[in-house]
C-alpha cells in the first residue's frame, strides 16, 4: 500500500505540493489528472525518490510504502527502486539488443545465472504483450521497434526486477491511438500482479484505466475518489470545472 501523511514538498522557495495525504490500495490502478505544472509528476516521483535527484529540494510530511516511511535515513534508495518501477513519458530504451534492455536491471543487481535470466527476459515481456512480437529477434537493436513497442519494451525493463509498484509518467502521450490502446490494455492486466500509478492529461485513459483518480491543481490535491464517482458526480465544483472542460 502507498500513502503519503501531510506531505509538503519545495523547489529551493517554491511550495510545489501542499499538504497532501493520500492513500492508494495494493492491486489497483491509481491516475493523476490535472493541468501542466499542478504537481501530479512530481508527487508521483516521490515514490522512488526521483526528486531527489533534484538540487535544492526538500520534503516535510510522510510518503510511506507498506507503512514504511521511504525517506527515513535507513531506507536504501536503491533497494526501494527495485521495488519501484518507473515508465518514462517518452520510450528511452537504452542502445542495446532488445534482450539486453530487459536483461539491463538483473545484470546491474549482480545477477549471472544465465537461464535465470532467460526466464525473466522472456517472463517479463510477455507480462509487457511483447513476446510475440520480438521472440525471433532478441538479438536485434531495441531501436529498431515501434514507439509503441519500445514503451512496453521499457514497461517490460521496469517488471524484470520484480518490482511490487509500478510508476508510469504519461506512458502513452508520445504514442498513435492504437499503441496507446495497448498499454492501456497492457496496465488493465498488470494491476493483478502490481500497485499502478500514472500521471496523464487523457481524461478518458483515466477514466478507462483507473480504478481511483486523484484532481491536482496548484500543487493541492482538489480530490481523490472513485474514478466512476469522480467523471459522473464530482463531489468539488473545481474538479467538475476541469473534467467539463470550463478551466485548465
Amino acid at each position: 500500500m502507498l500513502e503519503t501523511k501531510n506531505i509538503n514538498f519545495y523547489y529551493g522557495n517554491f511550495h510545489a505540493l501542499k499538504n497532501i495525504s493520500m492513500k492508494m490500495e495494493i492491486n489497483t490502478v491509481t491516475a493523476f489528472i490535472g493541468p501542466s505544472g499542478c504537481g501530479k509528476s512530481t508527487f508521483l516521483r516521490l515514490f522512488n525518490r526521483m526528486n531527489d535527484l533534484i538540487d535544492d529540494t526538500h520534503l516535510t510530511g510522510e510518503c510511506l510504502i507498506d507503512e514504511q516511511n521511504i525517506y527515513h535515513k535507513s531506507v536504501q534508495v536503491d533497494e526501494l527502486r527495485k521495488k519501484v518501477g518507473m515508465v518514462f513519458q517518452k520510450p528511452n530504451p537504452f542502445p542495446k539488443s532488445i534482450f539486453e534492455n530487459v536483461a539491463y536491471g538483473l545484470r546491474v543487481n549482480d545477477i549471472r545465472n544465465k537461464s535465470f535470466i532467460a526466464q525473466r527476459v522472456e517472463e517479463s515481456l510477455k507480462a509487457a504483450a511483447l513476446w510475440d512480437e520480438v521472440k525471433d529477434k532478441l538479438k536485434k537493436s531495441a531501436f529498431e521497434l515501434s514507439g509503441g513497442q519500445q514503451q512496453r519494451l521499457c514497461i517490460a525493463r521496469a517488471l524484470a526486477i520484480s518490482p511490487s509498484i509500478l510508476l508510469m509518467d504519461e506512458p502513452a502521450s508520445a504514442l498513435d491511438p492504437i499503441s496507446t490502446s495497448k498499454i492501456e490494455e497492457l496496465i488493465y492486466s498488470l494491476k493483478k500482479d502490481y500497485t499502478i500509478v500514472i500521471v496523464t492529461h487523457n481524461m478518458q485513459q483515466a477514466a478507462r484505466v483507473s480504478d481511483k483518480t486523484g484532481f491536482f491543481m496548484l500543487g493541492e490535491l482538489i480530490e481523490f475518489n472513485d474514478t466512476k464517482k469522480m467523471f459522473l458526480n464530482p463531489d468539488k465544483e473545481q474538479t467538475q470545472n476541469y473534467i467539463t472542460g470550463r478551466f485548465g
